[in-house]
């Protein structure tokens, strides 16, 4: 006889309507009643261990307002939960979850910017800020024998293929391309190759931050370190992008571990910061030695215009090369293709070291053949890769910005000076989340604000991604404005 794993029930076990609303991710692409859609998701959802057993559903009216769907759609969702013995309702005390067979590590804080890559896609993807494959990695994948001769990929396949470090030959290859296109005098012993800049991050906090440290970051930013930073058991301090004082007061008062920037092209405004702003981070790094600060430089390769690409400031690796504290992390995924999973940090060697400790323990290495031909293409293409990528991300924000004035003329967005994300807010000051909930049944998935949030349970704002192409972003805008919700 199966018996549940689980079988205490915690009564103090509650999830609030927006929690599950982005827990559910894309749940109502799929064809079928709307009900039976939500009671499949939340069963999923319990089959998984991301609700675990005995948690209390949102009240009916609470959740259909933030799914932006009638109560009569809850109400018969909970009901096929109950009928299908997976839900237990009580007078007074809601509906619950019953006792599942989920075991106690598989429930974990589940952010629902990453829910929604595990869904099915939607007709008009916003959400997500992933370029299309580059011609040339396409080909170097294709043909492998028109960047590396014959003997050299043997060389490749030779010894155990496990590289903590990375592959010396790509690790002095992004040293080259930081020292000449970025300014920051590296050497192949400060870099460690990671599987994407999200790698990156996961394990700086892994390495710099235990539990319960202080870890300042923008706020809004990148929700792949948000997750990484919940998963690390860290307590986020949100400090306003480019807002100095609020960042040297955190510091200061806090006392964190890590701070984490993203100085050229904020994700998710594309706002760049100034160059004497970034002397004072500098200056902040070198009073506060025992403080890490993270610059990620995963889209400061895509301005949107020549202008930002002559004006752009240094790294701040390159204003203090030295300085120890002070650690890049990057990605090829926003230029050369998000499936080559390969990014990389600048660090002293001592720093390094560690990580290349931990990267050991996660996965011996990343691929070793595909760090060889990488190696080669950087050395050959990089410089032509970039200029072809900002062209690409160029044309698909004239497109956006286009559709957006015309189409959704009221609502307030600044022109991004780079990146692949515009920033966006609807009227008023309403939670942005229900009308995900009603872009998501028309297809087209947007990123609501407070995914980006780290402290913020409310946003009346929304991260656009301009990735599709031209013809899409502006059809996609177009049943933005064709939405019909006053939330």
């Amino acid at each position: 006889m199966i018996v549940p794993i689980n079988t205490e029930v915690d009564p103090t076990l509650v999830i609030g309507p927006q929690a599950l609303a982005d827990l559910l991710g894309r749940w109502p692409t799929a064809d079928g009643a709307l009900y039976r859609l939500l009671a499949a998701r939340i069963g999923r959802l319990a089959d998984t261990g991301e609700l675990p057993a005995g948690v209390r559903l949102p009240p009916e009216r609470a959740l259909a307002a933030a799914l932006s769907v009638s109560r009569n759609t809850v109400a018969l969702a909970y009901q096929v939960l109950r009928d299908e013995g997976m839900a237990a309702s009580r007078q007074g005390s809601g509906t619950r979850l019953v006792p599942h067979r989920t075991t106690p590590a598989a429930v974990h804080r589940a952010n629902g910017f990453f829910t929604g890559l595990l869904s099915a896609a939607p007709d008009f993807d916003l959400s997500v800020a992933a370029v299309d494959c580059a011609p040339q990695v396409a080909a170097m994948l294709h043909s492998p024998g028109d960047v590396l001769s014959k003997s050299e990929r043997m060389l490749l396949t030779q010894g155990t293929g496990y590289l903590p470090y990375g592959l010396p030959d790509l690790r002095a290859a992004i040293a080259w391309m930081l020292t000449t296109c970025h300014g920051i005098p590296t050497t192949a012993d400060q870099v460690l190759v990671t599987t994407g800049s999200m790698q990156a991050l996961d394990l700086l906090l892994r390495c710099e931050v235990a539990p319960g440290h202080p870890v300042v970051t923008e706020d809004p930013t990148y929700p792949g370190f948000i997750d990484a930073l919940h998963r690390s058991g860290a307590r986020p301090v949100g400090v306003p992008p480019g807002d100095m004082a609020r960042l040297a007061d955190a510091v200061a008062v806090h006392r964190p571990a890590l701070a984490y920037l993203i100085p050229t092209y904020q994700n998710p405004t594309g706002l760049v910061l100034p160059a004497a702003e970034r002397h004072e981070v500098v200056a902040l790094a070198r009073r506060h030695p025992d403080i890490t600060f993270i610059d990620d430089m995963t889209v400061a390769e895509l301005p949107l215009t020549a202008k930002e690409l002559m004006d752009e400031p240094p790294p701040l690796a390159a204003l203090a090369p030295r300085l120890p504290n002070v650690v890049t992390v990057g990605s090829l995924s926003k230029t050369y293709w998000g499936g080559l999973r390969t990014g990389w940090v600048r660090a002293p060697e001592g720093i390094i070291a560690r990580l290349a400790a931990a990267k050991a323990a996660a996965d011996l290495g990343s691929p070793a053949f595909t760090q060889g031909l990488l190696a080669a293409l950087i050395r050959s293409s990089h410089e032509q890769i970039i200029a072809e990528r900002a062209g690409w991300a160029r044309q698909r924000y004239a497109a956006m910005s286009a559709a957006l004035s015309a189409h959704l003329p009221d609502w307030t967005w600044s022109a991004p000076a780079g990146g692949l994300t515009v920033w966006a807010r609807r009227p008023g000051d309403a939670d942005s989340g229900g009308f995900t909930q009603a872009a998501l049944r028309r297809g087209v998935a947007v990123v609501p604000g407070r995914l980006l949030s780290v402290s913020a349970e409310r946003s009346p704002w929304l991260r656009l991604a301009f990735t599709l192409p031209p013809d899409d972003l502006a059809t996609a805008v177009k049943v933005l404005a064709s939405v019909l919700f006053t939330g």
